[in-house]
């Protein structure tokens, strides 16, 4: 698995992480997350779309970030809960970019399209963050 880390200068800045090949393990995803944290970035795109397959390790590493972020932002865990179940929440701070139908299925099937946005279109998704 290669990792390539983008900054889009615009506004909200986000880091865009482009992931190429499976997603098996979650250590280097979380890392580059946390280095782009750390420099101040607090919107991350996750490009999956060269991701041929995404193993448990990845679920664990997209829930990582996503609790990062979440709780940097200090939103409230209660109403995020309950927007969750509600179908009403989406993460304002991660969001994701074209896994193919097999991990998009993954994700799916793990309940993470209920609270990650996943885009198919790179403008779209950058401009999701407001």
């Amino acid at each position: 698995m290669d990792i390539t880390t983008l900054r889009e200068l615009r506004e909200p800045p986000v880091a865009v992480l482009r992931v190429t090949g499976p997603l098996t393990e979650s250590g280097a995803l979380i890392e580059q997350a946390q280095a782009a944290f750390d420099k101040g970035m607090r919107h991350i795109l996750i490009d999956l779309s060269n991701v041929p397959y995404m193993a448990t390790a990845g679920l664990r590493a997209l829930h990582a970030i996503y609790m990062l972020l979440r709780e940097a932002a200090g939103a409230d865990a209660a109403a995020v809960g309950s927007g969750i179940s509600a179908g009403t929440y989406a993460s304002p701070h991660l969001k994701l970019l074209g896994p193919n139908k097999h991990v998009l299925e993954v994700l799916k099937t793990a309940g993470y399209d209920m609270f990650l946005q996943i885009h198919t279109n790179y403008q779209q998704a950058l401009e999701s963050f407001g």
